[in-house]
């Protein structure tokens, strides 16, 4: 499930898509209300946690109404989604999407390029709602996100999130998304209730990679969802992708920066805190990685980060002990070569946790596929401060691996945000980084850093 905090979320819809985005902000795990009278507007939106603005079927008195709930959000510091669908499609349109982004602070303003193109002043030939082929350059974009605060999102083939401080370029996942109606307001709700899921943990870090993690997760189910329905037709896709958002234990966007802890390095930092400045700094993964402890203050400490993980909305892996995660309620556990086996720890945690494994080559990459790995760790990349014999791994290894397996691979050893940037092209997904955040004086600011490097890749 990728909600953990069970988020309402307000969402003030059209009418031909209201459906679907329920139903996939319920599949990831989080519980949605439809409400666009302007006489409750404001008192439903007191009640949520996330409010998404959807401009699909506008009229006068939803616009009311989407004014009054964007104050109340703004004023409760609930986090507010744009979706402006049809943008530049008519003056009334239009009209009404300046006067919102003039009295309410979105945090994120989701649109495919036509309709972003629009809201940079971009003039175009329009098709209704549909995508016009317009599109704004990178520095209207980020102007736009500067102009208004809000992280920009632009979905399509290919997709690019941009805020004032960031800017990465995602997968778009299936071409059949653009034969169904309503993958885009799908993926706005699924941005809405990420947001919501965060609560008061929100920064201006947080929500980039927040609005990252969930466009790079939408789309990877979206891929995942086209090949399980390869052949069949739109509408057997459409319930495909919600299933798929249903079942999802596990997304690359996870792996964009994996946190690994080594509390020899924090001082006077409990592990807590180190960790929470890490999350701050957008951490999208943890994984306590504490060999000494006994299992009694491993369990204990490990539920206490998980906690603390999901507050933010990431989740929580042990190192090595599977035991140990079932009993303190982590999200799983990774294993290499010479501990437990993965099948081994599938059957002690169950279906629904992640299991990752270290594979040093193809071979043991295919292996630990084939055995129901989530995901994998590779390295050592460039040695290790944690392992001293640990052989540093060449590109063409890496790109070996990742080429021959589906599952995503994470490089680790010795990364820090000096070196980060040669794995570049590799076919990772992202970078598990210990030293380069823990070992740093200023955790969140190091963890920033390496995040807005692992979008690079």
């Amino acid at each position: 499930m990728l909600l953990y905090n069970r988020p309402l979320v307000h969402l003030i819809a059209n009418y031909v898509t209201a459906n679907d985005t329920v139903n996939l902000i319920l599949a990831a795990g989080g519980a949605a209300v439809c409400a666009d009278a302007k006489e409750e507007a404001a008192e439903i939106t007191s009640q949520a946690q996330g409010l998404v603005l959807n401009c699909g079927t506008p009229s006068p008195e939803k616009q009311e109404a989407m004014l009054q709930a964007g104050r109340q959000a703004n004023a409760m510091g609930i986090p507010v989604v744009l979706d402006p669908v049809g943008a530049g499609a008519s003056a009334f349109r239009n009209r009404m999407i300046a006067e919102l982004l003039q009295k309410v602070h979105f945090a994120c303003i989701r649109g495919n390029a036509s309709e972003i193109a629009a809201l940079c002043g971009r003039e175009f030939l329009p098709r209704g709602v549909e995508d016009a082929g317009a599109e704004a350059t990178g520095e209207e974009i980020r102007a736009l996100a500067e102009k208004t605060g809000a992280v920009i999102a632009v979905t399509g083939k290919t997709c690019l999130v941009v805020s004032e401080r960031a800017a990465v370029r995602l997968p778009g996942g299936a071409l059949i998304q653009k034969r169904i109606t309503g993958s885009g307001c799908m993926l706005s709700g699924l941005i809405g209730a990420m947001l919501a899921d965060r609560g008061d943990t929100l920064t201006g870090e947080t929500a980039f990679s927040c609005v990252a993690g969930a466009v790079e997760t939408y789309s990877h189910a979206a891929a995942l969802a086209a090949r399980k329905t390869a052949g069949q037709g739109t509408a057997s896709f459409r319930n495909a992708l919600i299933d798929t958002v249903s079942l999802l234990r596990f997304s690359p966007s996870f792996l964009r920066l994996y946190a690994v802890t080594d509390r020899r390095w924090l001082g006077e930092r409990t592990l807590e805190q180190a960790v929470e400045e890490a999350l701050q700094g957008g951490a999208s993964m943890v994984q306590v990685r504490e060999k000494h402890l006994e299992r009694a203050a491993l369990v204990r400490e490990t539920a206490a980060l998980t906690r603390l993980c999901h507050r933010y909305g990431v989740p929580l892996l042990v190192d090595d002990d599977a035991e140990a995660a079932g009993e303190a309620g982590a999200d799983g556990v990774h294993v290499g070569q010479s501990d437990m086996a993965v099948e081994e720890a599938r059957r002690i945690l169950g279906p629904n946790r992640i299991i990752g494994a270290t594979a040093h080559n193809r071979a043991e990459a295919e292996a630990a596929e084939r055995a129901g790995a989530d995901y994998l760790g590779s390295g050592a990349a460039f040695g290790s401060t944690t392992k001293s014999e640990a052989v540093p791994m060449t590109g063409e290894t890496y790109r070996d691996i990742t080429s021959h397996v589906r599952i995503p691979v994470t490089a680790i050893g010795g990364i820090d945000a000096g070196n980060a940037l040669q794995l570049s092209g590799l076919g990772l997904s992202g970078i598990a980084v210990i030293s380069g955040i823990f070992a740093q004086p200023d955790i969140r600011k190091a963890a920033w850093e390496l995040y807005q490097k692992s979008g690079q890749l």
